[in-house]
């Protein structure tokens, strides 16, 4: 039975063509990998297209997989650099962060769940300004819990890259959240 056997034995039958193996393997994985496409798009439909375009790329690859990592480590792989290409394909430009005098303070309680959800959006608006790889090492860390060799490993880069694009991510989202904070938006 598929659901018993491991990664590798899956992706075996399904580099032969066996599409029931493709779907168990889709079934294993799909909501870590839309996780991290909707946590890198903040867009449910675009992230669904990343996860697809993913997915399509496991079943054309898979038999170029050659075994050096587990297959979770091959596929995460090819999540980051699909959605790394996300932003050049979609020539995505961020939105700008509002004016600190956009957002009045409520006061009222019934007010308190949209001064979260204009809170969250402005720290989504931050991260869509980051550059793709500070925000793919950002998601990884923070988001995922992958550790700074797993993400090195991920995004390809050294282990002192990772530390550097994550000091320079976390830098970057601190200066631009800075201001929002101090006058209490944030």
């Amino acid at each position: 039975m598929i659901a018993e056997m491991s990664d590798l034995e899956v992706l075996a039958l399904t580099a032969a063509g066996d599409q029931g193996a493709f779907s168990d393997l889709v079934k294993r994985y799909q909501d870590k990998v839309f996780g991290m496409a909707y946590r890198y798009a903040r867009d449910r439909q675009d992230a669904e297209e990343l996860a697809q375009e993913i997915f399509l790329k496991v079943w054309q690859h898979a038999r170029t997989f050659k075994g050096r990592s587990a297959f979770a480590t091959w596929l995460y792989r090819l999540a980051v650099n699909t959605c790394l290409n996300y932003r050049q394909k979609k020539k995505i430009v961020p939105e700008p962060l509002p004016l600190l005098g956009d957002f009045a303070a409520e006061t009222n309680s019934a007010g308190s769940e949209i001064i979260a959800q204009e809170r969250q959006n402005l720290l989504d608006k931050a991260m869509d300004t980051l550059p793709a790889r500070q925000k793919m090492a950002l998601i990884l860390a923070n988001f995922e819990g992958k550790s700074y060799e797993e993400i090195a490993g991920l995004m390809e880069v050294s282990i002192s890259a990772v530390e550097t694009l994550l000091f320079r991510a976390r830098q970057n989202l601190a200066a631009m959240l800075r201001p929002l904070k101090k006058k209490g938006e944030l």
